[in-house]
């Protein structure tokens, strides 16, 4: 008789139990974006566009819904690459307090003008106004985009007081 006979089963029963591989599957899952190139903008955008509003006298804003003459321009892309159809812009700025269509006027100090704001719009289509987070989408043609825009200083209140009128505007250009 073996004075281990114990040890040896309990050795085997360690290499027995081996044999019972418990698995389990699981997916993994991936994905990702073709996306088409940037277009160029612009250089006079890529550096800042500044739009000249012009002069309007205070006396005539002096109505709710008076506005100053509008300026036209346009944001343009260039070199737009094969394949991208269309661009989005979309505007993002600080809107006025009496009226959340129009930007504020951002001008400090007693050289500010009061009770004014600035409104953007299409400019084919002037009953288009644009404000904060509106977008506009256009087709690309020839590698190119263009989006044409008008401005003019705008009294949602009436009262408008003499003064400077600025505002900022932030435009982003996506493309599909």
């Amino acid at each position: 008789m073996s004075k281990f006979p114990g040890t040896l089963l309990f050795i085997t029963g360690i290499f027995c139990s081996a044999g019972n591989v418990k698995s389990a599957t699981t997916n993994i899952n991936l994905d990702g974006k073709i996306t088409a190139a940037a277009c160029t903008v612009e250089t006079k955008l890529a550096n800042g566009l500044n739009i000249n509003l012009g002069k309007t006298l205070y006396t005539s804003m002096q109505n709710s819904g008076d506005g100053g003459a509008w300026s036209d321009f346009s944001l343009n892309l260039t070199s737009c690459p094969r394949g991208t159809n269309r661009s989005t812009m979309t505007l993002s700025g600080i809107v006025d307090n009496d009226d959340s269509s129009l930007f504020i006027n951002t001008a400090t100090g007693e050289s500010a003008a009061t009770n004014v704001a600035v409104q953007l719009a299409n400019q084919t289509n002037r009953s288009q106004i644009l404000s904060n987070n509106s977008q506009v989408t256009v087709a690309i043609n020839n590698n190119q985009a263009s989006f044409p825009l008008s401005a003019r200083m705008y009294t949602p209140s009436g009262g408008v007081t003499p003064g400077l009128v600025k505002t900022t505007v932030l435009v982003n250009f996506t493309y599909q």
